[in-house]
């Protein structure tokens, strides 16, 4: 059996440009960059759900007036993601129980509603994140808390080029 045993978590709009909010895709089908990279050091890639999907639609579809993070912000909403939170903790504590290593949960850009990563400490991927963070990567966070899980969360700052160079090396390590 050859399985690597190392893994990353990975938002799902990395993997998959189109279910980003029209207007905030910065690739045509996936990042491949960070796909190579994992491809070349033999790290698996889980793939999260979307939680502005999960809870919008595609078309993130609200009421005017509205942010999709308003909306993310409802207790409806904050339910059905610490839901998701939890269906994800459950996956990662069974490749955990079967031997595998979770490396990182790569989140998404400053701006994401859903899936921004934002830390207290400048490039201390294991301090607690931000009030400002997504509102997934927030409940994802709180329910590996729960349940004992240290894992990293790092963002991919795909909208300013130098962020995203640092992001990319800290991944290669």
């Amino acid at each position: 059996d050859k399985r690597g045993k190392r893994i990353i978590a990975v938002i799902h709009c990395i993997l998959n440009q189109n279910s980003r909010d029209f207007g905030a895709a910065t690739q045509q089908g996936m990042y491949t960059d960070l796909v190579d990279t994992c491809a070349r050091h033999g790290i698996a890639i889980l793939q999260l759900p979307c939680p502005e999907m999960h809870c919008l639609g595609l078309a993130r579809t609200r009421p005017k007036g509205y942010s999709i993070r308003d909306m993310l912000e409802i207790p409806f909403c904050r339910k059905a993601i610490a839901g998701m939170s939890a269906f994800v903790a459950d996956q990662v504590l069974e490749f955990i129980d079967s031997g595998c290593e979770i490396l990182a949960v790569v989140g998404g850009d400053v701006e994401s509603p859903g899936c921004a990563v934002h830390h207290t400490r400048k490039r201390d991927m294991l301090s607690p994140l931000l009030e400002k963070s997504g509102i997934f990567m927030q409940e994802l966070e709180k329910e590996f808390h729960r349940r004992g899980l240290d894992i990293p969360f790092v963002g991919l700052r795909e909208s300013n080029p130098k962020m995203l160079a640092e992001d990319v090396a800290w991944l290669k390590t």
